[in-house]
């Protein structure tokens, strides 16, 4: 009879979502995990990511000022959170007023 090696958790359970097609939406939910770390207090305090559709990042701000001052730093967030989750998730990041 052969004898198996021990198979990690983190193995079986990235072999799951792939199997169960939600290792997109698992993902996703990571970026809204990091967020507050990857931009820092600051930015956080006035901007939320809503949702992630298609590489697209919606991210609610308090104001329209907060849309123009942030907009000045989308590349650089948008950088920041793939190197954080180790791929290209975010394609392209939104602002709107909440």
């Amino acid at each position: 009879m052969p004898k198996r090696g021990f198979e990690s958790i983190s193995d079986i359970l990235e072999r799951l979502t792939k199997k169960l097609g939600i290792e997109k939406k698992m993902q996703e939910q990571n970026l809204l995990l990091v967020w507050d770390e990857v931009v820092g207090k600051q930015i956080c305090r006035h901007a939320r990511p809503a949702n992630i559709r298609r590489g697209r990042l919606t991210v609610k701000v308090e104001n329209s000022g907060y849309i123009q001052q942030y907009s000045f730093l989308k590349e650089e967030i948008k950088k920041k959170l793939n190197e954080k989750l180790g791929k290209n998730l975010v394609r392209e990041i939104v602002f709107r007023v909440a």
